[in-house]
């Protein structure tokens, strides 16, 4: 309903009304007893994490994977919830598209492509391949 009011509302005041309304309603929710204010952090911190993610696909996944996460931790509770996430990493660390690790440089570790990786420089500037695509001429 929120979303709905956003998109009649004028651009102006969209945003006002957007955070009014979701404090005022998150108060409530607490006030009343329907949501204790963990729950209320959780769910605003996965909102957020759902509009800053860049890639739609990627926003579709995340929230398959919260969803799944929030049905283990529903059955079994704390114990699911870090068997689940076990589960995920696990997978991630076992996934290889296109014969190239998911989570390089992180597993396995590479710290020059790691630094490349959270330090960005202009591509032009490099003067090798990353090693984990195997290139046939590792040389630009």
């Amino acid at each position: 309903m929120l979303r709905m009011a956003a998109i009649h509302t004028p651009n102006a005041l969209a945003t006002a009304l957007g955070l009014v309304a979701a404090l005022l309603i998150g108060d409530v929710a607490i006030n009343v007893g329907l949501f204790s204010p963990e729950v209320v952090l959780y769910l605003a911190v996965a909102a957020v994490g759902t509009f800053a993610t860049p890639s739609y696909e990627m926003s579709l996944a995340n929230r398959i994977i919260r969803v799944g996460l929030l049905i283990v931790t529903a059955i079994f509770g704390g114990p699911g919830f870090i068997v689940g996430t076990t589960i995920w990493l696990l997978m991630l660390v076992h996934l290889k598209p296109l014969d190239t690790p998911y989570m390089w440089p992180f597993i396995p570790f590479n710290s020059r492509a790691l630094k490349d990786v959270l330090f960005r420089v202009p591509i032009p500037t490099k003067k090798q391949r990353p090693q984990a695509i195997h290139p046939n001429d590792p040389d630009r």
